[in-house]
């Protein structure tokens, strides 16, 4: 693409700048900034080039020593950019109010479409061919795929496809998104096929599927804390019951990744990929843990188990770092800017011995040395995923 800048990178600079009070972050910004409004000898309205790509690398870099994750991926993003690997359309939906509801929008029409075809091109097969394999029809669907590459626009109005201004960023977007096929209700079978079609064709039934899921996710995070309460649960039970629920973790999730070893030495719990293509790792711990916090000295610190979980994540990351090259090729991911989260413990089973106060300070502690890895409590996690959803509630 060419080195890039622009009035909506340095509108986001202006706004990332405002957001730390981190003396070489703001250092960086500042110099990005300086740069950018330099005089260019190319008519440029902003000056572009490696020099900014390099400041805003080291701000990202800055940000992650001093734990300010956000900021990291924020300068790491605005660094994407200026080098001409990432359309503006991405920051612009990662970063500017609004823009991901409309391309979510646009993306749903797009891939509505693309279906349609789809179902076209296999009633083609099976008006040749009425007993059609699975494999059979994935060839079909392959080999039109590859002929589709070959199309070229032609000159009159049949002759081919217009593409409009910018439509090499949203066939970007199209190449980043992961279908996965989310499970069935088994109440699903009560409806006649009519009797969906005429519900999708309702007008605000798109509300109507939003307070559904917000009710269905109510009653899983409840499933959840019972769960996470119970003094005898288990490691795996409280896994099972947050399988395929990467919304409680609050992020912009398109997947949950279906492959936990992206790396030979390394089985990841819950593996989250963002929008952005960023992975967050999650690692889940017992709830029940007796030694959460110890007294050494005047004030509690973290135990023994969350000094263990935090080491063996970040192995885990400097694994993924490693292999960084081969995950890539196998699998799409970039793991450069990969993080994770260690939930660990619970208060009400230390709750004789140390108080919310003394335990949320212990935590916020040990969180301030740490970078690319955060340590929270079940409760913590609870109650940050209650609070969206009181959000999303109150605002219908």
């Amino acid at each position: 693409m060419g080195y890039r800048a622009g009035f909506t990178l340095m509108q986001l600079l202006e706004e990332t700048r405002e957001m730390t009070d981190d003396f070489e972050i703001k250092r960086n910004i500042n110099a990005a900034i300086d740069f950018m409004n330099s005089p260019t000898s190319g008519g440029h309205r902003y000056r572009r080039g490696q020099p900014l790509v390099e400041f805003l690398q080291t701000g990202a870099r800055a940000a992650e020593r001093g734990g300010e994750i956000s900021i990291a991926e924020r300068m790491e993003d605005f660094a994407e950019y200026a080098a001409g690997d990432i359309p503006l359309s991405l920051l612009e939906t990662n970063y500017i109010p609004g823009t991901q509801e409309r391309d979510n929008r646009y993306m749903r029409l797009v891939i509505n479409v693309g279906l349609g075809r789809a179902i076209e091109i296999l009633k083609a097969l099976l008006s040749q061919k009425e007993d059609a394999t699975g494999r059979e029809a994935y060839q079909w669907l392959l080999q039109m795929e590859q002929d589709a590459r070959r199309l070229e626009i032609g000159d009159d109005r049949l002759g081919g496809v217009s593409l409009p201004r910018g439509a090499a960023d949203n066939l970007t977007w199209l190449r980043r998104i992961n279908i996965r096929l989310t499970e069935m209700s088994e109440k699903r079978g009560t409806f006649s096929s009519d009797i969906i079609d005429e519900l999708y064709d309702l007008e605000g039934v798109e509300l109507l599927a939003q307070v559904v899921e917000l009710r269905r996710r109510s009653e899983r995070l409840r499933d959840l804390r019972r769960i996470v309460e119970n003094p005898n649960s288990t490691e795996l039970e409280i896994h099972a019951e947050l399988k395929g629920q990467g919304w409680i973790f609050g992020g912009r999730y398109i997947e949950e990744l279906t492959r936990p070893r992206l790396a030979t030495d390394v089985t990841l719990d819950i593996p989250l990929l963002r929008g952005d293509g960023a992975l967050h790792i999650v690692e889940l711990k017992q709830a029940n843990i007796p030694n959460l916090l110890e007294r050494p000295r005047v004030h509690p610190s973290v135990g023994v188990e969350v000094h263990r979980a935090v080491t063996q994540v970040a192995n885990y990351l400097r694994s993924l770092d490693e292999k960084r090259a081969t995950i890539l090729a196998d699998f799409g991911i970039d793991c450069r800017r990969s993080f994770a989260t260690i939930v660990v413990g619970h208060p009400i089973f230390v709750a004789e011995k140390y108080s919310k106060e003394e335990i949320s300070s212990a935590f916020r502690t040990y969180n301030s040395h740490l970078v690319r890895i955060e340590v929270i409590t079940y409760q913590e996690l609870l109650d940050s995923a209650e609070r969206a959803l009181r959000v999303e509630d109150f605002a219908f």
